[in-house]
């Protein structure tokens, strides 16, 4: 299924250009490839090997993180017409693993993962949430202690994807001794290394092509292991996750708009008795509302990929509430495309379903709606001196009125 659509309804000539470059790249893959990775619950690594060799990765970076955005929510769309599962795994090695080596790597081996990352040779995941916990970094108890030459990295990490083809983990943990107790740190964790062991896969609900595992590990690991700054991790992460979160609902709108547009065809398509399904008002009213609903999903990602692109501006506030409400309306949107196909919409020959199970993970992934909700809230919870000054007036008007009499 390929369709057209950009970020804002316009998209320069450049973007554009890079748009029509991941379509050429998607073209090797057909249908049957996309459902033998949903059925095999596994995108091959030469999958991302692929894109990283057209080229895409490093196109997105070439002009910085954030000036690099309309690319990465180009790309994004793109690939999530044709897989979602792919769009996953694709912008996590992107937008969180190379996003950190890009930023953070320094010495001669750091750069080189850098460029195999960027190439396609080296594939990463990123490693947060633990058994215990879950995403709560207070309760992390994946550590790093110094030892000579280096370091020693334990613990275990879960829902983590992409482990399934990835070479290296990001890890984010809690360093351990006098000099940092509790501060949080990166560190580049291979695969492959003595004491690494993936456990094992979750059968999720979605986004099957996604893999989704649990790894434990014990191992001593060089020196440069630790990426940027002992202590600032959490900064870090904070920072990478803001285009991890773009990334989502680049998504999410994709989707969502893919929905919409098969829902609106059909309806117009479909008859019951004599009137077609989009003359009963009931319907026609619902995919109006949903259309509205879009459009006003789009505009506000169009508002922060500019202020990325023009100013470098990544609003962490701004991009949660954008997330938050993109996965509650995405959902919903779906859910109404779903409904309007009737029974079809349930049938794994129509591709509503799937939209549907993929689409739920944004609510719990990347930060969830309860998380994002209080990030916003925070946001809010300010000062306002002239609002408050009102409130005062007004109250004070409220009192009531002596009678004269």
């Amino acid at each position: 299924m390929s369709l057209q659509r950009g970020y804002a309804g316009t998209e320069s000539d450049e973007v554009a250009g890079f748009r029509e470059q991941v379509r050429g790249m998607l073209a090797a893959f057909d249908e049957k490839d996309f459902e033998r990775w949903e059925q095999d619950r596994h995108i091959p690594k030469e999958v991302i090997a692929s894109l990283g060799e057209a080229g895409l990765f490093r196109r997105r970076w070439e002009q910085g993180a954030e000036r690099g955005v309309p690319r990465l929510v180009a790309m994004c769309q793109e690939i999530c017409t044709a897989s979602s599962g792919l769009a996953l795994v694709a912008m996590g090695h992107s937008e969180v693993f190379i996003g950190a080596l890009q930023w953070l790597a320094k010495g001669e081996r750091q750069k080189a993962l850098l460029e195999d990352a960027l190439d396609g040779r080296v594939v990463g995941c990123f490693g947060a949430t633990e058994p215990r916990g879950g995403s709560s970094l207070a309760g992390m108890r994946t550590t790093a202690v110094a030892v000579e030459g280096g370091w020693r990295l334990s613990g275990c990490k879960r829902y983590i994807s992409n482990v399934g083809r990835a070479d290296q983990i990001l890890v984010l943990a809690k360093m351990e001794n006098p000099a940092h107790v509790g501060d949080l740190s990166l560190f580049l964790l291979p695969l492959d290394h003595p004491g690494v062991t993936v456990d094992g896969f979750f059968d999720t609900m979605g986004l099957h092509g996604c893999d989704v595992g649990q790894v434990t590990f014990d191992a001593e690991l060089p020196a440069d292991a630790l990426l940027g700054n002992h202590g600032v991790g959490l900064l870090y992460a904070t920072h990478l996750l803001q285009f991890e979160r773009l990334a989502i609902c680049a998504q999410l709108i994709s989707s969502a708009a893919t929905a919409l547009r098969l829902a609106i065809a059909y309806a117009r398509r479909r008859s019951v008795g004599n009137d077609r399904i989009m003359d009963k008002q009931a319907i026609r009213h619902r995919l109006a509302a949903c259309q509205a609903e879009l459009w006003n999903l789009e505009s506000r990602l169009a508002q922060l990929v500019e202020a990325a692109r023009g100013d470098g501006r990544m609003p962490s506030h701004g991009i949660a509430a954008l997330k938050l409400t993109a996965g509650e309306s995405s959902c919903r949107i779906i859910d109404t495309a779903m409904q309007v196909f009737g029974a079809r919409g349930y049938s794994k020959n129509f591709p509503l379903e799937r939209f549907w199970r993929d689409a739920r993970l944004s609510r719990l992934g990347g930060g969830t709606d309860e998380v994002l909700a209080d990030m916003v809230a925070s946001g809010i919870d300010r000062q306002d001196p002239a609002f408050e000054d009102l409130i005062s007036r007004l109250s004070m008007s409220d009192l009531p009125r002596l009678d004269d009499r």
